[in-house]
């Protein structure tokens, strides 16, 4: 398996376990959320890792735009995990508006590097294709 699809596929895993850790978290209140919805986090979170580590380490022919892209994936992954722990083990309670707004600038991120490795896996794909 090509590794931009390799980090194609991890990062697809990462956004369905992400939509499954909120979907378990919105299921239980508040005060009671356990720490279910932190595991299955944590486990999309080494979904996304191997995606961004996919296009980092180098191989024959990995040019410089994946490595940015493997390198953006990596940092906005480890702003999601510190904030995840900061909201795990904080003993602030509530929602924190600034935090929710990185988070959801991260998870973008993340949405927007798997969209250009969609744009140009397709695109090589298709060049593949032609006689």
């Amino acid at each position: 398996m090509d590794r931009r699809r390799l980090a194609l596929v991890a990062l697809v895993a990462f956004a369905v376990v992400t939509a499954i850790a909120i979907g378990v978290s919105g299921t239980r209140p508040a005060s009671a959320q356990g720490i279910a919805p932190f595991v299955v986090q944590v486990v999309g979170y080494c979904f996304a890792v191997v995606g961004g580590l996919a296009l980092v380490l180098p191989a024959g022919g990995t040019m410089g735009a994946d490595r940015k892209l493997g390198g953006a994936v990596l940092a906005a992954v480890g702003v999601l995990a510190v904030l995840d722990v900061e909201a795990f083990a904080g003993a602030a309670a509530g929602a924190d508006i600034g935090a929710g707004f990185l988070r959801l600038i991260c998870l973008v991120v993340v949405v927007a590097v798997a969209g250009r490795l969609v744009a140009t896996t397709v695109t090589a794909a298709g060049r593949r294709r032609r006689p």
